[in-house]
């Protein structure tokens, strides 16, 4: 098992601030090349897991319409939320809107797997490191039956706690809330999608005295989007949906913390060769 390393978060962020490889200003985040080229070798890893399970590769444009954010109930979940608008449309929250909406009114003739990724905003004041208001989300969308989507959830956690370990990152698999509910049940909701399972995350510890960083997020949503967005299986079956999401400048930040800054960036670097 790989241990903890003596060096705090800060002094290795800072060592990366030095290198010109994480600079932030407090609101947005600017990464080297060497990060960006770690957060890119996570996602071809992430990839090469989505093609083994035969996910297809959905391409999702920059922005989204505001109008795709209110049907999939977004500012009713999270009615504190603030979604700055852009010509073109707002950049999204989350990577799968893009994909239920592709989805909207269809009947779809088996289970599904698709695979999509963007950059996202979330305009949240918690500054705690790693978490930035603009990052790049890889997703993995789930749709199917309620038991196939929770068996293939699970082979997900199984698949990417296992990723991780591979790493050396020292990672544990913890039940979350994060409701896709209605804002004023919100208390009630966050509570049985806990007892419900439908929520874990994948934390990072990087050293002994902060928490732990969320890197990834396996959610179950039961029929909550397909209902909002009228997709469902043949014969008019309800459609489930889950997403598995890969928050890919947090797993280099992970890394480089973890391991060191020279040692993350090494096998980038040996591929590259």
């Amino acid at each position: 098992m790989t241990a903890i390393r003596e060096v705090s978060i800060e002094d290795t962020m800072t060592q990366l601030a030095q290198m010109g490889e994480w600079v932030s200003d407090g609101r947005e985040t600017v990464l080297g090349p060497h990060m960006l080229a770690l957060a890119d070798w996570v996602d071809s890893k992430v990839v090469e897991f989505a093609i083994q399970a035969r996910a297809r590769d959905l391409t999702v444009p920059s922005m989204i319409d505001r109008s795709i954010l209110e049907r999939a109930g977004y500012f009713e979940s999270f009615p504190a939320s603030m979604v700055e608008e852009f010509q073109g449309g707002c950049m999204p929250p989350a990577t799968c809107y893009h994909c239920y909406a592709k989805l909207a009114d269809t009947s779809l003739p088996e289970t599904g797997v698709w695979t999509c990724i963007t950059r996202c905003r979330r305009n949240e004041d918690n500054v705690e490191a790693g978490r930035m208001q603009t990052f790049t989300m890889r997703e993995i969308v789930l749709v199917g039956p309620a038991a196939w989507v929770q068996e293939r959830r699970q082979e997900w956690m199984d698949r990417v706690l296992a990723f991780a370990q591979s790493l050396h990152l020292v990672v544990q698999l913890d039940a979350a809330t994060d409701s896709f509910f209605a804002g004023g049940q919100a208390r009630g909701r966050k509570l049985l999608q806990q007892i419900k399972g439908l929520k874990f995350e994948l934390r990072a510890r990087m050293d002994s005295r902060s928490a732990a960083l969320a890197i990834s997020s396996f959610n179950l949503h039961e029929t909550f989007f397909s209902r909002r967005f009228a997709f469902h299986l043949a014969d008019s079956a309800d459609a489930h949906t889950g997403c598995v999401a890969f928050g890919l400048e947090r797993w280099a930040l992970a890394l480089a913390i973890t391991l060191g800054p020279e040692q993350a960036f090494r096998p980038v670097e040996q591929e590259q060769q």
